[in-house]
C-alpha cells in the first residue's frame, strides 16, 4: 500500500467515524445538538384576556410593558398624560384661596359690624344715662322752681336738656 493510499483510507476511515458519532448524538439529541427551547409539537397556549378601562380619559404618555409581557396585579401598565389635570387642580387650587380670602372678608366685616353694634349699645347706655341725669335735673329744677328757689331760664334749660336727651335716645 502506498503511502497516498494508506492517508486517504485512514482520512476516509476518521471522517466515517467522525460521521457516526456525530449522527448518533444528533439522533439521540445530545449535546452539541441539544436545545435549551422546549418544542412540542400539539401545544396549546392558555391566557386570560382583560378589558381595561381607565378611571380617567387622557393621552397616553407611556406604555412601560411590552405586548404579551407577563403582568403582575397593581403594575403600571399605562401612564396617561397628566397635564390636563395638573392644570385643573393648579385652577381649583386657585378658586380654593379665592374663596378663601373671601371667607376671611366677610369675617371682617362680620367683626366690623360685631363692632359698630357695641358701639351702639355703649351709645344707646350713654343716652340712657344722660337722659336718667337730665330727668333727675329737671324733677329738681321744677321742685325748686315752685318754691322760687331758681330763676325760669334755670327751669327752661333743664327742660331743654332733658328733651335734647330724650331726642338722643330715640
Amino acid at each position: 500500500m502506498s503511502k497516498f493510499t494508506r492517508i486517504l483510507s485512514t482520512s476516509i476511515a476518521l471522517i466515517a467515524g467522525i460521521a457516526g458519532i456525530t449522527l448518533v448524538l444528533y439522533a439521540w439529541r445530545l449535546p452539541p445538538f441539544t436545545t435549551t427551547v422546549e418544542v412540542t409539537e400539539n401545544a396549546y397556549v392558555k391566557g386570560q384576556v382583560t378589558v381595561l378601562a381607565p378611571q380617567l380619559s387622557g393621552y397616553v404618555a407611556e406604555v412601560p410593558v411590552r405586548d404579551f409581557e407577563k403582568v403582575a396585579k397593581g403594575q403600571l401598565l399605562v401612564r396617561i398624560d397628566d397635564r390636563i389635570y395638573a392644570q385643573k387642580v393648579k385652577q381649583a387650587e386657585a378658586a380654593l384661596a379665592t374663596q378663601e380670602a373671601q371667607i376671611e372678608a366677610l369675617a371682617q366685616k362680620k367683626a366690623q359690624a360685631e363692632a359698630k353694634i357695641d358701639a351702639a349699645k355703649a351709645q344707646i347706655e350713654s343716652a340712657r344715662t344722660a337722659l336718667k341725669t337730665a330727668q333727675s335735673g329737671f324733677d329738681r329744677n321744677q321742685s325748686l322752681s315752685k318754691t322760687g328757689a331758681i330763676s325760669r331760664t334755670v327751669l327752661e334749660q333743664s327742660t331743654a336738656a332733658l328733651e335734647q336727651a330724650r331726642a338722643a335716645l330715640i
